[in-house]
Formats: C-alpha cells, sequence, structure tokens
C-alpha cells in the first residue's frame, strides 16, 4: 500500500510538472519560437488601412443614388485599429504601414520644399515637420499612441498639454508652443500650416508645394474686423497691438513664425488674450495685419485692405453678389474650406458644417488646401472617399492651373500692384 501511494504521488507530481511545462511553453515560449518559424506572418494585420476600405468612391462622386445610400449606412469601429496598434510587437511598424507613412517624398519638388504643420487633436488618430498638441483630456489610450508616434518619427512631435476645449485660451496656447518648436527645428521647411483634427486635405503635397511656391511668401489667413465684444471686461486700449479678427486655421511663411516666436509682441498679445472669448481667432489677423506697427514678413495692412474692400462692396454689389453664388471661386483666402451656411449637405454643428456624402464631389473641387470638418462618426464614407481620391491623384500627371493661385490680391500686393490694379478685386471677399 504504501510503494501504490509512493506511485500515484510521483505520477500527480508527473502531471503538476507537466502541465507547467506546457502552460510555460504555450504562453511565454511559443509565439516567440512561432516568429522565428513563420516570421512572413508577423506583419499579415498591417496592411494599409485605407486600402482595406472597400468603397465604391467613383460612383459617388458620380452622385449614383444607390451607391450614396449604402455608403451612407457605412459605419467605422476606430477601437480595432487602436487594437491592432497595441497588440503589434513592433507598434512603429504598425503604425508606419497601418496609415502609409513614406520613407521618401514622392518628388524633388517636394524634397527641395519641406512644409511644417501644427495639429490640435484629442481624439482618433518625412520631409515634412510636425508638431502635434494633444489635449490633456483625451482618452487614454489615444494619448499612448501618440506617445509612440512621437517616438516613432524624427520629424514628429507630439506635446502633451493640458486639457483643451472649444473656444479655450489652451488652444492658442498649445498652437504657440508648437510654433516655438518648429522654429527651432533645424530642417529648412518653407510654410507652416494650422490643422484642426478633423480636416482633410484637398490637394496633395506636391500640389500644396507648388500652391505655396506662388504665394511669394505672403500669409494666407483671414482678415475681418474685430468685434470689440470679444474682449469682455478688458479695456481693448490695453491691446498691444490694433485688433483684427482671423480664423487660426492659417499658411504662414517661416520668416513670419520666426519672428512671431522671438517677439515681445506675440508673447503680449498671448497674455491680453487670456479671459477674452475665443482667443485663437484674434491671433493671426492681429500680428500678421499690422505692417505699420508689428512689421512681419509677408502681412498685409489689415486696416488699409478692409477699407477698400468695403468701399469696393458699396460701389459692386451686384456683382459681388453675382460672385457668391458662384461655385468653386477663388477667393484671398484659400487655407481652410468651411461652409457656414444652408448649402450645408450634412449636418451643421457649432455653427459650420459637418460635410457628408452628398458634399463630397463640390469639396473636391474647391480651390483651398484643406477642408474643415469631415467626422469619422458621422458619413464616414466622405472622410475616407476624400482620401482615396487625393491618394489617388499622388499617381497622376500634375494638372493643377496654378496660374490663379499667383493673382490672389495678397500676393499682387505684395509685388507692388496698387488695390485699383488688381487681377481679381472681387477675391478680397
Amino acid at each position: 500500500m504504501q510503494r501504490q501511494g509512493i506511485g500515484v504521488y510521483k505520477i500527480v507530481l508527473l502531471l503538476i510538472y507537466g502541465c507547467c511545462f506546457w502552460f510555460l511553453f504555450r504562453y511565454l515560449f511559443w509565439d516567440h519560437i512561432h516568429r522565428l518559424l513563420f516570421p512572413e506572418q508577423k506583419n499579415q494585420n498591417y496592411t494599409d488601412l485605407l486600402d482595406r476600405i472597400d468603397l465604391n468612391c467613383n460612383g459617388i462622386l458620380k452622385n449614383d443614388q444607390e451607391v450614396i445610400h449604402q455608403a451612407k449606412l457605412m459605419r467605422y469601429n476606430t477601437h480595432f485599429v487602436e487594437k491592432l496598434i497595441m497588440d503589434a510587437d513592433d507598434r512603429c511598424l504598425a503604425i508606419r504601414s497601418l496609415f502609409s507613412f513614406d520613407n521618401r517624398p514622392n518628388s524633388q519638388a517636394e524634397r527641395d520644399y519641406p512644409l511644417a504643420y501644427g495639429l490640435i487633436v484629442y481624439k482618433n488618430l518625412v520631409q515634412n515637420e510636425y508638431c502635434i498638441a494633444v489635449s490633456g483630456g483625451a482618452d487614454p489610450m489615444f494619448k499612448h499612441i501618440m506617445t509612440d508616434v512621437d517616438e516613432c518619427f524624427s520629424n514628429i512631435r507630439v506635446l502633451n498639454r493640458p486639457r483643451i476645449d472649444w473656444g479655450s485660451y489652451e488652444i492658442i496656447n498649445s498652437t504657440f508652443a508648437c510654433l516655438k518648436v518648429l522654429s527651432g527645428s533645424e530642417t529648412p521647411w518653407k510654410y507652416f500650416q494650422y490643422l484642426a483634427g478633423v480636416d482633410i486635405p484637398l490637394k496633395t503635397n506636391l500640389e500644396m508645394v507648388e500652391i505655396l511656391k506662388q504665394w511669394n511668401d505672403t500669409v494666407n489667413a483671414e482678415i475681418t474686423w474685430f468685434q470689440p465684444k470679444r474682449i469682455r471686461s478688458k479695456r481693448i486700449e490695453a491691446a498691444p497691438l490694433p485688433l483684427y479678427k482671423a480664423s487660426l486655421s492659417a499658411t504662414v511663411p517661416r520668416a513670419a513664425i520666426d519672428r512671431i516666436v522671438n517677439s515681445s509682441e506675440a508673447r503680449a498679445l498671448l497674455f491680453f488674450l487670456l479671459n477674452t472669448s475665443i482667443p485663437d481667432e484674434s491671433f493671426w489677423g492681429t500680428l500678421t495685419g499690422n505692417t505699420e506697427k508689428f512689421p512681419i514678413p509677408g502681412g498685409t495692412d489689415a486696416a488699409k485692405w478692409l477699407e477698400y474692400r468695403e468701399q469696393y462692396r458699396r460701389n459692386h454689389s451686384e456683382q459681388l453678389k453675382n460672385f457668391e453664388n458662384q461655385k468653386h471661386h477663388m477667393r484671398y483666402y484659400l487655407s481652410r474650406y468651411q461652409l457656414w451656411d444652408s448649402n450645408c449637405r450634412g449636418k451643421m454643428a457649432s455653427g459650420s458644417c459637418i460635410f457628408g456624402i452628398n458634399d463630397l464631389s463640390d469639396l473636391l473641387k474647391q480651390p483651398h488646401l484643406v477642408a474643415h470638418k469631415l467626422y469619422i462618426d458621422f458619413e464616414p464614407a466622405a472622410f475616407f472617399c476624400g482620401l482615396k481620391e487625393i491618394r489617388s491623384r499622388e499617381n497622376k500627371p500634375f494638372e493643377l492651373d496654378l496660374k490663379p493661385y499667383r493673382e490672389i490680391p495678397q500676393v499682387e500686393l505684395s509685388m507692388g500692384i496698387p488695390y485699383q490694379n488688381l487681377s481679381h478685386p472681387l477675391w478680397l471677399f
């Protein structure tokens, strides 16, 4: 009986050891051995995300109603993308492959004319330089992935910032932080462009490069009168410069950015804008529109511009009305296309259009650099088909007519042409 007891004990012990060994082998060593034996399977899930999405974009752009109806039913789950990245053995490889980050410029023109971008983001995630300010209120997994992006790409700087809300001071504060980073970059980038996380490009990178070459190092920003109610309880006389209103989405030459980040006037303006209404809309217009008091490369005298524009409006009201009714017309402000009226065929939010599938065909014909705004959680087919169309254009011969871009008013003014002799005075609007 004693020997049988010892025998059973040894068998049980052997089974325990065997189970432990199987567990260790299965969960600790097998994945490593499997990767050594079958290395070609390592990247099986890293195919380009945009290529994975099966959409009849040609049908959408040709206004095929059945195709459009089906496309409107599409939903896109971003969580599986996050899981692919978080579960990847090589996250840098995963991010580069999933989002098709190029290792080299597509053309010599792009190599010779690098650009810089500043982005404020809070959700969804080579030769150009990027600074991305991430809101402190962003989802933890999103922030984790953006940290990986910062580590994976030498030309991308990710800044973890305090919580960023719409209209808050932190928008312009974080943007200025990015300007300082980009100004200090050794990359010889030529132009800075501000982007929001819900913008999509309307031009290829090469098209943008060739457009910017036409602009004679001028600033492309909105020029509008400032609304005194925005300063709330402050005295407008206390502002360091006369105030003008402009969208934060602007395209600015490097010399102007360097001037801004090294100036006491810009810091004084930032301090003054604290506790004002939507302070980011008081930044570019003020700093680039006071060429007498604050000389800046590529700037425009906003007071003279607005005075002439009002005079022209009074004398050419019928022409202006006809001009505004045209589709896809050129104008002075081309950094961003945003729709504020009832022509929106998507849906309105915060006073402007969230573009949808029915907007896409017109959207892609606009002369602007980017469109604002498209959401992945609202008719995502519009977002993805827009990106697919721009990508497909990269592989086609260059066909963009550049002549109108060098005839926009601020470019002609920078060349010494007086207001009365502008080629297209209606483009002042």
